[in-house]
């Protein structure tokens, strides 16, 4: 499933750009305004607070939607540590976003499906309840963390808690553009060890 990530990373070189990079990529054409997102409490290039990882509460960061392209009719999030092109452990992945959300409120709740939200979906990862996974990297190691959002081209037909891998999959063979923030996370040395 990694490879296939990958050539469809690799597949949006080909069109003119990689898919997911700050700013907007549209891997279809499209009309209307880019997609466009940011985050009152993240800034691209900068660090995550404490608050979004283990070490702190361990909540959703909030998102906003300034715009999106059309035919855009959902809306994803997938968020992933960048360890590497083969190691790009995900730690979230919510889909199915109403096309007209304009803002993703902290701390969504970690179920599979999503009321507050119009019914979006959440992935989960073996062993823990569905929604957002704390990133917690190794002590001291600064990590890079990627929060991806996607315009849609139709909404998914997952079910809520499906594993992030697939659902992930399913987000990028949906893509019509996609937009990236990035930022670096280091736990402190006096932190707790955890997995």
């Amino acid at each position: 499933m990694r490879r296939r990530r990958l050539l469809a990373a690799l597949g949006g070189l080909a069109t003119g750009g990689l898919a997911g990079l700050a700013g907007c990529v549209q891997r279809r054409a499209s009309g209307g305004a880019p997609l466009s997102v940011s985050s009152p409490a993240l800034t691209d290039g900068g660090r995550l607070p404490d608050r979004y990882a283990c070490e702190g509460e361990g909540v959703s960061p909030p998102l906003t939607v300034e715009s999106t392209p059309d035919p855009t009719a959902a809306l994803a999030v997938v968020a992933e540590a960048d360890l590497g092109v083969f190691n790009k452990p995900l730690f979230w992945v919510l889909w199915n976003l109403p096309a007209d959300t304009e803002r993703v409120p902290e701390g969504v709740p970690r179920t599979a499906t999503v009321d507050s939200l119009n019914g979006a979906r959440q992935s989960s990862q073996p062993g823990t309840e569905p929604g957002y996974d704390p990133p917690c990297p190794p002590l001291g190691r600064e990590t890079t963390l990627l929060f991806d959002t996607f315009a849609l081209e139709e909404p998914l037909d997952l079910e809520g808690g499906t594993p992030a891998e697939a659902a992930a999959d399913a987000v990028t063979r949906a893509q019509l553009a996609s937009t990236r923030i990035s930022v670096t996370y280091t736990r402190p040395a006096g932190g707790t060890q955890t997995g």
